[in-house]
């Protein structure tokens, strides 16, 4: 169970105001109504509790009306996030936590999301930030600021971990500092807009960020929103650094359009995700459509007519449905999954359904789903090969890992029947509504049908280092064997490896990614030579 825990309990001595500065509003909101919203936002979270003096239920609407557990908190933080964690000790079977402050507005679900998934690798997840400004102490010592950084909430643990940890006394700020010196902590240095507000005036500044991050709307109107809105966290990571020109231009033409969408599809509001790097997502409320997603594709990227293709040729009974779409635009307009998570192999009844599903509706290859978007598997491999010399690193490795995939796929899929498939229906590709798993993203390949069930289990093996790769391996392949005969499920999990390698290497500026999958590599290798 993963469970949020909103510090609310400081009574803001340095903010010089008559209530704490949760409570002061912020465009007739009060400022804990903005985490709150960001916590509702993520998938990940099963529950909320929030540590605050219940006096101050009433000066929050969110508060009043929610199923949050209130939990009273104590004379210092270290104290109130005591009592949190005793709550949920005492009435849940918590895995994960992720700590946020009520008074830092601008974090938002994706981020929590975030943190929660790093956990898998990690038994701390630390908000930080690099010290700019001098650095000493008033001893006038002589510091080296790179070998300090600055923490701050939000903070992810290990329950059990922290809570077996867990120092009434402890005499430092860094809650991370009460775990084993071996536990293993990942510093996160990518959330960038983490003001924390701790004097009055800084209201003022909060309002002007929240209006850019598009979490304020102009006069109740969203035909007046700011152009920044569009230009969130995942564009600035990488279409911004990568094609700046290019990505300003595209975000000019959306906002250039928004008002003529806007009045369409009855949209009364929307937030963008913070998250996607290759395009631009927004969750909306539509008058029409109920909550629908916005879907813009930059030409550049190269992939917008692939996906479209997809989705208008894959079977909409395991596909989020696509309701409409505009070419000049770039734009796919998409029912939004309620309630939506990244599909778990825990939740292994519905997996199969899903995937008994993709089986069953699999889409025979026709002469008349033929475009030019959308290539042959076997195409795509062989023209990474004879692109291999742009490879930065690992050279030698993914040559060799190419040319045996090229001549297992010749003398196992030569004569194969092909579909049309998804080609990339990984975890984070599909989503649960809590009843069934959707597809999206599609990628849009002409391939076997064996092709479409490895990524799901490379990026579960990946991603559960805990178990052992060979393990879970091993574990993956056993099960997907219901939908696939043993030996052609292995080799098109080499095969697609090769493939995979092969973009790792563009994708990652450091080979750790790449020798993770050179890995998998040998293992499923390894497991091929024991079936023969």
């Amino acid at each position: 169970m993963n469970i949020v825990i909103v510090m609310s309990g400081g009574v803001g001595n340095r903010f010089g105001a008559v209530i704490p500065k949760q409570y002061n509003l912020i465009a007739g909101k009060p400022v804990i109504d903005y985490v709150l919203e960001a916590v509702e936002a993520s998938r990940l979270t099963d529950k909320i509790v929030v540590v605050m003096d219940p006096q101050w239920v009433p000066y929050s609407e969110k508060l009043k009306n929610s199923g949050y557990d209130i939990v009273s908190n104590g004379d210092s933080r270290i104290g109130s996030m005591y009592n949190g964690l005793k709550h949920i000790k005492e009435n849940y079977a918590c895995e994960k936590i992720v700590v946020v402050d009520a008074v830092a507005p601008f974090i938002y679900g994706e981020l929590i999301d975030t943190y929660f998934e790093k956990l898998d690798k990690a038994d701390a997840v630390i908000t930080s930030q690099k010290i700019t400004g001098g650095f000493t102490d008033y001893n006038n010592t002589k510091l080296d600021r790179e070998k300090f950084i600055i923490t701050q909430s939000p903070e992810a643990f290990n329950f059990e971990l922290l809570w077996k940890s867990y120092d009434l006394d402890f005499q430092f700020q860094e809650t991370a500092c009460m775990l084993p010196d071996d536990a293993v902590r990942e510093y996160y240095f990518e959330f960038k807009n983490n003001l924390k507000l701790t004097y009055d005036f800084e209201l003022e500044y909060a309002a002007f960020l929240l209006q850019r991050l598009g979490k304020i709307n102009k006069e109740n109107n969203l035909s007046f929103f700011d152009k920044e809105v569009l230009i969130t966290e995942g564009i600035k990571s990488f279409l911004l650094r990568n094609r700046p020109e290019e990505t300003m231009q595209w975000i000019n033409g959306i906002y250039q359009a928004m008002p003529a969408l806007i009045s369409k599809y009855e949209i009364s509001s929307f937030r963008p995700n913070q998250i996607s790097r290759y395009g631009l997502v927004l969750h909306a409320k539509s008058g029409k459509y109920g909550n629908i997603i916005f879907k813009f594709i930059p030409a550049f990227v190269e992939r917008y007519e692939r996906e479209l293709s997809a989705m208008k040729i894959l079977s909409d009974r395991f596909m989020a449905a696509m309701i409409d779409y505009d070419e000049s635009l770039k734009l796919m307009v998409l029912t939004e999954i309620k309630n939506a998570r990244f599909a778990c192999f825990d939740q292994y009844v519905k997996l199969i359904d899903f995937f008994d599903t993709v089986l069953s509706e699999a889409k025979t290859f026709e002469s008349s789903m033929k475009n030019d978007a959308t290539p042959y598997y076997f195409d795509e491999l062989c023209g990474k090969r004879v692109n291999i010399d742009a490879i930065p690193y690992c050279k030698e490795e993914v040559v060799r890992e190419l040319d045996d995939a090229i001549e297992l796929y010749r003398n196992t899929f030569a004569d194969a029947a092909l579909y049309y498939i998804h080609g990339d229906l990984h975890e984070n590709n599909i989503l649960d509504d809590g009843t069934c798993f959707h597809g999206i993203d599609p990628n849009g390949m002409i391939a076997p049908l064996a092709f479409e069930f490895v990524r799901y289990i490379r990026n579960d093996v990946r991603n559960h280092p805990e178990f052992g790769y060979a393990n879970r391996f091993n574990i993956l392949t056993e099960c997907f064997t219901r939908f696939m005969e043993r030996t052609l499920l292995v080799k098109a999990f080499i095969i697609d490896m090769a493939f995979c390698t092969y973009n790792s290497v563009f994708e990652n500026e450091k080979p750790d990614e790449t020798l993770v999958d050179l890995e998998l590599i040998r293992i499923a290798k390894a497991y091929l030579s024991e079936l023969s």
